[in-house]
């Protein structure tokens, strides 16, 4: 790969990341009241129900532990998660969607799906799947926490 390549492919991964994320901060601000953050903490949380702590969400969505105990803090007062102490360790808090968080999670998923059409251009199903090995192999190359699962999406939902 040439070093043009790497440069072209670092801007457009920082510029598409960009744009989505104003672009979801629009959507969840207007459609449910919360920020982009909240809602991919939240999405975390109702993907991995049981004993996931905020070290876990903070690793999986590659933010800082900061961000995501700020976000836990605003959640758990509007009443859409809870936080319990570990068995483990009692300086760890285990985190809990509450029946509200969990609904909103599925608001916020409709709204996601219904922009789809207006946010992602028609988009070859090969490539597509192109796109997603390279940008896994990418994320995975880059973070030293835990590897995103495969074939299933990032985010993995229980069925309901």
């Amino acid at each position: 790969m040439s070093s043009a390549d790497i440069a072209d492919f670092w801007f457009l991964i920082r510029k598409c990341a960009s744009l989505m994320d104003r672009g979801g901060e629009a959507i969840f601000r207007e459609g449910l009241g919360i920020s982009l953050a909240q809602f991919m903490v939240l999405s975390v949380v109702d993907a991995h129900p049981g004993a996931f702590n905020q070290q876990s969400v903070a690793d999986l969505l590659g933010l800082t532990k900061g961000t995501v105990s700020r976000q836990i803090e605003s959640a758990s007062a509007a009443g859409l998660l809870t936080t319990d102490v570990s068995a483990a360790s009692r300086r760890e808090k285990i985190v809990s969607l509450t029946a509200a968080g969990s609904e909103l999670v599925r608001r916020g998923d409709k709204l996601l799906q219904a922009s789809n059409p207006s946010i992602f251009p028609d988009i070859d199903s090969d490539d597509l799947a192109a796109t997603l090995r390279t940008l896994v192999i990418f994320a995975q190359s880059l973070d030293s926490g835990p590897r995103l699962p495969s074939g299933h999406g990032v985010v993995q939902r229980n069925v309901r």
